[in-house]
């Protein structure tokens, strides 16, 4: 079942439908996105890293685009996302890629070790059950499980120390 965007975010599903269309991405990936990232606030910042607006789009890296306004920010985002997918083949690596920075994907040869990203990268994939395109060897779903239960026992381990 496709993400279903909340009643938060009602009002710009009309931009979300467009340019998921647009980019070819899977229903309700780019709401969910907006969600994780700001829960639908055009006007989020990040103080820590300059992400900014609904879709949390870092200035810095992406010139030429205003954060703040959704009617740029979803479609920028989508068209990012697709060149993400097309990139590293596989929606989990592409979000990887959004929330972590590709070049962070390329240096570890997958979803960073960063707990950040893992978390946004299951909880996403998770909400939005099987996604088309490769997502590695293991059913997304399987794939969320174990990487919540690696987690849970890297948290264990730390607590110990």
């Amino acid at each position: 079942m496709p993400w279903i965007t909340p009643e938060a975010g009602q009002e710009y599903a009309p931009l979300f439908e467009a340019a998921t269309a647009a980019n070819g991405l899977p229903e309700g990936l780019l709401s969910r996105v907006a969600y994780q990232e700001s829960r639908y606030d055009p006007q989020a910042f990040n103080e820590a890293s300059g992400a900014s607006g609904m879709m949390q789009i870092v200035p810095r890296w992406h010139p030429g685009v205003d954060p703040f306004n959704p009617a740029e920010a979803i479609p920028y985002a989508a068209r990012y996302l697709a060149e993400m997918f097309k990139r590293f083949g596989s929606w989990a690596l592409a979000l990887a890629a959004y929330n972590a920075g590709p070049g962070n994907v390329e240096k570890y040869g997958g979803i960073p070790p960063f707990q950040e990203t893992q978390s946004y990268v299951a909880g996403i994939l998770r909400d939005l059950g099987e996604l088309p395109g490769k997502l590695g060897e293991l059913d997304p779903a399987v794939g969320a499980v174990l990487l919540a239960l690696a987690l849970f026992i890297l948290d264990g381990l730390r607590k110990k120390k």
